[in-house]
């Protein structure tokens, strides 16, 4: 009955100097580097008109036909501006399909399907590491995007991206 009230005191074995020793060494590493003016330094890149290319794929029956020159396109996912339709040029949707017979690799028209391939221009900011529309939509060749127009919406990906004179 008696040693349920003994008040023990806490007492530093080895394992816990390891451990605060570890933890003061961490500590220093973080504030050590966050503390280097080079590593905090933020360059906001240069603004610019960019003209990129979209091929929109596999889009059900006439609604390439919808895109239209001077249409503001949005990301669908996260309701981004990508910028203003320039051009568009529509094409059969195609695809690459093996024979069974002949083993061979041809390419086949999908019927009732097109591409669209839509020019786009908007200013962007242009930094080290990437191009990106205000309100964060970034352009890259080989993003995949879903687009959306007026009367119309479409996945593809961003194919070819031209850039005015760097200088």
């Amino acid at each position: 009955m008696g040693d349920s009230n003994i008040i023990r005191k806490w007492r530093i074995n080895l394992f816990d100097a390891v451990i605060i020793a570890i933890v003061l060494v961490v500590a220093w590493f973080i504030i050590s580097y966050l503390g280097r003016s080079n590593t905090i330094a933020f360059t906001p890149g240069t603004n610019e008109t960019v003209t990129y290319t979209i091929e929109l794929n596999d889009m059900h029956g006439e609604t390439a036909y919808l895109i239209q020159p001077g249409d503001a396109l949005v990301d669908i996912v996260e309701k981004r501006q990508m910028g203003i339709v320039q051009a568009v040029q529509v094409v059969a949707s195609t695809r690459l399909e093996k024979n069974n017979l002949t083993g061979e690799h041809l390419i086949s028209v999908i019927p009732d399907r097109y591409n669209a391939i839509v020019t786009v221009t908007t200013d962007v900011t242009v930094t080290e590491n990437q191009i990106s529309v205000p309100g964060g939509f970034i352009v890259r060749v080989g993003v995949r995007v879903s687009a959306s127009g007026p009367q119309y919406h479409a996945t593809g990906f961003i194919i070819d991206i031209e850039r005015g004179d760097a200088s």
